[in-house]
């Protein structure tokens, strides 16, 4: 079993934030979809499990992790990442800039959609400019707007049509300018690994204001990933069929089916054959308590891989603006047994924002210790009235989230909270503690390599989930995002690390490690980095 050989982040959409969110609610309802009902060979048909449905399938507003994992398989993104801030060419054939603030992008004129048309640098600049337009709800605002002509939020400046910072030279190439120099290896995360490219001949069609209602976003039919998507059985599966004329080369493998399976179901059906593999990434869970189990399964394959899918219990500043008050919960909390009790160990505390995983991750930024006492001094100073009540929210469908939250209502009560639980489908609990309607919230977040985590403490951030204002921490993440080089940038990170724990805008839990759990007649699968496991789809085979 490796822990974390390499210093690996996760990840998911966010700005690729980034927002990609992680332990969203899996199903109960097991899929009608098995092996023994495919007409298809075994070398023929993938079947993956999901403890997560995907929230749609719309490439410019994906807000969960499940969902931007099966566009990835549908959608052509610039560059791929293979492994953490290690780029190479996807839908580019180069991706380069000589000053970091010119990049100049490259597209061999032989990649094609599935209906035959060419993709094109207009393509890529129409799908920039689309999750631009202030129109349309994107989900990718934050991974855009370092680009000169839209805002800190990503969208156009007042009364532009189009990105000032974007020109198309020709069908196969085309330029970004930033506003200012920036890392290259940001630029390439945010917009070549997490932007998906979309048809433009295809979605030029629809107004863009409806686009997320249109068919293109519920029932596409035009790809140029390796896969096309051919049907959705809401909380059941996913079917996807080669794209035969994918650019990289025909998948050999011609059907995927992604099974949404609660837990235990997951296990069971990894064992007796039913699904292939796990997707892991927080998007396909093996409960801890069965992971002993399917070690033991000489068919399997099972690693595991620290990681970069968190969960916090974020804090609604808004609501709770002294400091004393936060850092009271986060003392308060036991965050050891937490992943003792859960996790067997499995797991690591999140001293602030970042996991051990990043390469920007401060060693000697410790966590917070678990200590009552100083809870409720602090408390008492604060002079906060214990008497009111307190939500927690809690999505349900991740069993180990949900536990957690029994013991942090016991941690909190202990302290002198009065905690009270509330409990909703994931997709609820996000949209509430996303438009503020909440105190506290047990929320997963897939990290991205790069370390800028603007669009989850910004106030201009396009997932502020704990409504942070706070001067300083504005000022740190304007100047790490800034900077253009490693070394530079990791001083000014170092520095943001020790300024969150000690203001505990929000409490990191842990990140539980990552598994990687399937047959071993699979050729291919989840690597070592999660986020960068799809970079060779079209090349895995399955074996008798």
């Amino acid at each position: 079993m490796k822990k974390g050989k390499k210093g690996i982040v996760f990840a998911l959409f966010v700005a690729t934030f980034v927002l990609i969110l992680a332990g969203c609610g899996g199903s109960d309802k097991s899929s009608s979809t098995t092996k023994s009902s495919s007409s298809s060979t075994d070398k023929d048909t993938l079947y993956i499990g999901l403890t997560n449905a995907p929230g749609g399938f719309n490439p410019v507003y994906a807000s969960d992790t499940a969902a931007q994992w099966v566009l990835r398989m549908m959608y052509p993104t610039l560059l791929d990442q293979p492994e953490s801030l290690e780029f190479e060419g996807n839908l580019a054939e180069s991706f380069e800039t000589e000053d970091n603030q010119t990049y100049t992008i490259t597209i061999p004129a032989d990649r094609k959609w599935s209906d035959g048309e060419a993709i094109t640098a207009e393509d890529v600049a129409y799908t920039l400019n689309v999750n631009a337009n202030p129109d349309v709800e994107s989900y990718f605002g934050s991974n855009i707007s370092s680009l000169e002509g839209v805002d800190d939020t990503g969208k156009l400046a007042d009364g532009a049509t189009e990105i000032s910072g974007v020109k198309v030279v020709n069908d196969t190439t085309l330029t970004l300018k930033t506003k200012t120099p920036v890392d290259p290896n940001y630029i390439k995360e945010m917009i070549g690994f997490n932007i998906f490219i979309i048809p433009k001949h295809i979605v030029e069609k629809y107004d863009l204001a409806d686009l997320g209602s249109s068919e293109f976003a519920t029932n596409p039919t035009v790809f140029g990933g390796a896969y096309k998507f051919k049907k959705y059985e809401k909380d059941s599966y996913v079917q996807l069929e080669a794209n035969e004329s994918y650019y990289k080369g025909a998948p050999k493998i011609k059907n995927l089916y992604l099974k949404v399976l609660s837990g235990t179901n997951i296990v069971t059906e990894l064992q007796s054959g039913g699904i292939d593999m796990v997707a892991g990434g927080g998007i396909g869970v093996i409960p801890v308590s069965e992971i002993k189990t399917v070690k033991k399964d000489s068919s399997l394959d099972v690693e595991s891989y620290s990681g970069f899918a968190t969960q916090y219990m974020f804090i609604n500043n808004d609501k709770f603006k002294d400091a004393k008050v936060r850092l009271a919960m986060t003392y308060a909390i036991n965050r050891e047994e937490i992943v003792d009790k859960l996790f067997s160990g499995e797991a690591e505390v999140i001293p602030t924002t970042y996991t051990s995983a990043g390469k920007y991750y401060d060693k000697d930024v410790k966590a917070i210790s678990y200590d009552v006492d100083k809870a409720k001094k602090l408390l008492k100073e604060s002079g906060f009235d214990t008497s009111q009540e307190i939500e927690l929210v809690v999505p349900t469908g991740n069993k180990a989230r949900e536990q957690s939250a029994n013991l942090i209502e016991q941690y909190l009560e202990a302290a002198g909270f009065n905690i009270k639980q509330v409990s909703y489908d994931f997709v609820t609990a996000l949209a509430n503690v996303r438009k503020g309607d909440y105190q506290l919230g047990l929320i997963g977040i897939p990290l991205n390599s790069d370390p800028d985590v603007s669009y989850l403490w910004s106030t201009t951030g396009s997932t502020n989930l704990a409504r942070t204002n706070d001067s300083k921490l504005e000022s740190l993440l304007a100047e790490g995002k800034s900077l253009t080089s490693m070394d530079e940038r990791k001083v000014v990170y170092d520095e943001l690390q020790e300024y969150m724990r000690d203001n505990a805008f929000s409490v990191g839990l842990y990140a539980d490690y990552q598994y990687k759990a399937q047959k071993k007649t699979l050729d291919g699968g989840i690597k070592e980095f999660w986020a960068g496991s799809l970079s060779d789809i079209q090349d895995w085979t399955i074996s008798k």
